[in-house]
């Protein structure tokens, strides 16, 4: 049986990590909720639980069959005002895992079943408190990598994105009505002139909707990350910079060439942007089968990568190896590194570019960390168009709203050209409807319950 028809059921579960700490909470919602506190929780007063005022919290003891299972703190929150719009009761106690399997098999004792991942947050969608994007903001704000991508994720859990959505919905819905009272009526003429109004609201919509998937590239980037890898020919200091773009030794540094025998990938910010950092082993002709297979590895993760960093000795200057090299990775988004800058530089920097294509050439010591503040802003400003992420407001970040924004865009474009090529303007309402319940879809006012199972198991019990 499904969520949606289990809704009468007074759900529980842990809503904190499992392990120790100094606090754990069950959380408890629907309409049993307060009859299951009152049998579980003896307050320090005389009152129960069902009478103690909203929005309250009370000192007390976890009853179970007579025994104290553990000091505890009891919150209250009736229904409507709460998170689920249900009655819900929160049990703060000691955050051993003993302590709260105990607190919440007794609550289900009781007469609470186990709530499913993200059972919470679907009452709260579902009894109207919340829309699906601030639902999956949800999700997002507790996955957030990044100082800015909790910063999206709040903007959207507040409903920015909701209200953004709902203008363009608004937008699109007095359009059909417009139209179909032409249908409807199709005694009174419309003029040229009048079509001309129409197409220019269509257009207003479609501006409307471009504007906020202008803003999907900068989401994708702060959920997902970029991928850079860092390759060059052997004994560059490509570990160098790795670790001197992670702040900390993770990678080995030797003279030896060779060091490097595998891709080493690791996670780094630079300006609240994730990134993931992949040190590849020098492309070199392989000795033995091992560094083959590096070497195969190191191809692989150029191939995938985002952007790449090829380093190259800046006291040797550029050589046939390097240029052999850089024909492998030239047709990607690369920025050349010119390390070991310490050591002296053998060619001009305008010389160095001319080798390499006029790609960006960033000078760096690795070993002594110069330049390395540069290198950064140069890799934010080729992913970030210069920005700073600490700044960006509401963004488009999830792939299923990107989808359907795109396929409420196609459908304006071809109300847009149905209109504009004087097609009957049954052809024109189609498209809107289209349009329009593509955004009914993002905000869950469209929504088949296979696809809100699947976006709901994504969450963790308890939320």
């Amino acid at each position: 049986m499904g969520q949606i028809e289990r809704l009468d059921d007074t759900i529980a579960a842990i809503s904190t990590p499992l392990g120790r700490g100094g606090i754990g909470i069950v959380r408890l919602s629907g309409k049993d909720a307060l009859a299951i506190a009152d049998q579980m929780f003896a307050g320090k007063g005389k009152k129960k639980p069902s009478e103690f005022r909203t929005f309250s919290v009370h000192y007390g003891e976890v009853i179970r069959d007579g025994e104290v299972i553990d000091e505890a703190l009891l919150t209250v929150m009736r229904g409507p005002r709460s998170y689920t719009r249900e009655d819900v009761v929160e049990i703060s106690s000691h955050g051993g895992i003993v302590s709260l399997k105990t607190i919440l098999k007794t609550a289900v004792q009781l007469g609470a079943r186990l709530a499913e991942p993200g059972e919470f947050t679907k009452r709260a969608f579902l009894n109207g408190r919340i829309d699906l994007t601030q639902a999956e903001a949800v999700l997002d704000v507790i996955q957030s990598k990044t100082e800015a991508f909790l910063r999206v994720s709040t903007h959207q859990l507040k409903g920015d994105l909701s209200i953004e959505l709902e203008k363009i919905r608004e937008q699109l819905m007095n359009i059909y009505v417009e139209i179909e009272a032409i249908v409807n009526f199709p005694e009174d003429d419309i003029d040229a002139a009048a079509r001309e109004v129409i197409l220019e609201k269509i257009r207003g919509a479609r501006g409307g909707i471009e504007k906020l998937l202008a803003s999907s590239e900068q989401g994708r980037v702060l959920r997902e990350g970029i991928k850079i890898v860092i390759c060059g020919k052997p004994n560059v200091g490509k570990s160098s910079v790795l670790n001197a773009l992670l702040k900390h030794p993770r990678a080995i540094v030797s003279a030896v060439a060779g060091t490097t025998r595998d891709t080493i990938e690791e996670t780094a910010q630079i300006n609240g942007i994730p990134f993931q950092l992949v040190d590849t082993a020098g492309i070199l002709e392989p000795r033995d089968l091992i560094e083959e297979e590096a070497v195969k590895r190191s191809r692989l993760s150029i191939m995938t990568a985002d952007l790449v960093l090829f380093v190259t000795d800046a006291s040797q200057g550029p050589t046939g190896e390097d240029q052999k090299l850089f024909d492998l990775v030239k047709e990607r988004d690369v920025v050349v590194v010119l390390n070991k800058c310490d050591l002296g530089e053998r060619m001009p920097l305008s010389e160095v570019r001319e080798i390499f294509a006029n790609k960006d050439v960033m000078k760096v010591s690795a070993l002594l960390k110069e330049g390395i503040e540069g290198l950064e802003k140069a890799i934010v400003a080729r992913v970030w168009h210069g920005e700073d992420a600490a700044n960006c407001g509401l963004l488009l970040s999830n792939m299923r709203h990107i989808n359907c924004l795109e396929g409420c865009l196609k459908a304006v474009q071809e109300a847009e050209k149905a209109s504009r090529d004087g097609l009957s303007w049954e052809f024109v309402s189609e498209e809107i409807r289209a349009a329009v319940n593509e955004l009914d879809r993002i905000t869950g006012r469209s929504i088949d319950s296979d696809l809100l199972e699947r976006i709901f198991s994504q969450f963790c019990i308890g939320k």
